[in-house]
């Protein structure tokens, strides 16, 4: 075990690096973010992985969401606006979907059903792992779920593509101005850190795509971020899940990871294979579009993997932004009420 976390990542970050090298090198499908995962939790299992990944992966997120600003265009914008109905509609499937899954989550893992529900409902990691602690919930088998499930996302983004029949597009350089991508960048980076201090969800990535917006309805163009920096943030953000990877604790809690897969799984078909092919023919947006929009990982995660396979980021970015906020903003409050309701019920009545 490597004391100081400061070697420890770096030396975590390198073997990430190789691993993802190796496994371009190899043809592998998103091989920068797959090769980065695994060898994080390689690193991580064996050695060791004793600093905090949260700010790369924030550097990781801001270098993405400025990216996704560079193919942004007045169109763009339009047809995103369009299809807001759809995402909307993906969204509230998500959620019905990942409702019905708890029952089965709650048998398999042997957990109660408030920690199976906030396990199986498609949000963010933290933000369902916050809510556990507030309503006494199993938080540690809420992580793991949640994690398996955007892993799961990620290694499947290749089967979905193939599914798709699509090919991943080469970048066309938009003649955008550099100024306005570090625009992006640089106020990206200030607009998100007072956002984050105000609580406000996945501020790193959608604070540049806003800013992003701004200067393309101002009548600009943002240039396309080098690629470079493009596998760097697929380094820093597959490095992030990968380390989240602890063999102690799926040998801990085995019937959670079962069912973490089993329903992560389910719930990644259904979406996939179901609601993206529904969305396709109604509104005849490219397959490979909705399968990576709807996908229910990660935020992060799935607009680096758009971008890194050539698919239409924005599009990709505006249904996964849709279906974290709805999830994320209103289903917590609808649970702690609940909860509270459930809580009251529970205690005798103190006035005979």
């Amino acid at each position: 075990m490597i004391k100081s976390p400061f070697l420890s990542n770096a030396l975590g970050l390198g073997c990430s690096a190789l691993c993802g090298a190796g496994f371009t090198w190899l043809g592998v499908p998103l091989g920068w973010i797959l090769g980065a995962m695994a060898g994080a939790a390689l690193f991580g299992n064996t050695v060791g992985i004793t600093g905090k990944t949260r700010n790369l992966r924030r550097a990781g997120q801001l270098i993405v969401g400025t990216a996704t600003a560079g193919v942004l265009t007045p169109a763009l914008l339009e047809t995103m606006g369009d299809l807001l109905p759809a995402m909307v509609g993906a969204a509230i499937a998500a959620n019905v979907f990942g409702l019905l899954l708890a029952w089965p989550l709650a048998w398999v893992a042997g957990t109660d059903r408030t920690t199976a529900l906030l396990s199986s409902l498609p949000a963010g990691m933290a933000e369902m792992a916050t809510l556990a602690k507030q309503v006494n919930a199993r938080t540690e088998i809420v992580t793991v779920v949640h994690t398996l499930r955007v892993i799961l996302v990620v290694v499947c983004v290749p089967f979905f593509l193939g599914v798709s029949g699509s090919s991943p597009a080469a970048l066309i350089d938009n003649d955008g101005s550099i100024s306005a991508l570090l625009a992006c960048l640089g106020l990206g980076l200030t607009f998100a850190f007072v956002s984050d201090r105000l609580g406000l969800l996945n501020p790193y990535i959608i604070m540049p795509m806003v800013i992003g917006i701004a200067i393309v309805l101002a009548g600009f163009r943002v240039a396309q971020m080098p690629e470079p920096f493009l596998i760097a943030a697929q380094i820093l953000i597959g490095f992030s899940l990968g380390a989240r990877l602890k063999r102690e604790d799926f040998a801990r809690m085995p019937r959670a990871a079962l069912a973490g897969i089993v329903c992560g799984l389910a719930l990644i078909a259904f979406m996939v294979l179901v609601v993206a092919p529904v969305l396709n023919t109604l509104t005849g947006t490219d397959l490979a579009v909705l399968m990576l929009g709807v996908a229910p990982g990660g935020l992060g995660e799935m607009i680096a993997s758009a971008k890194a396979l050539g698919v239409a980021s924005a599009l990709v970015a505006g249904f996964q932004f849709v279906r974290s906020f709805l999830t994320n903003m209103i289903v917590p409050p609808l649970l702690l009420r609940f909860a509270g309701r459930s809580s009251n019920k529970g205690k005798p009545n103190e006035n005979p």
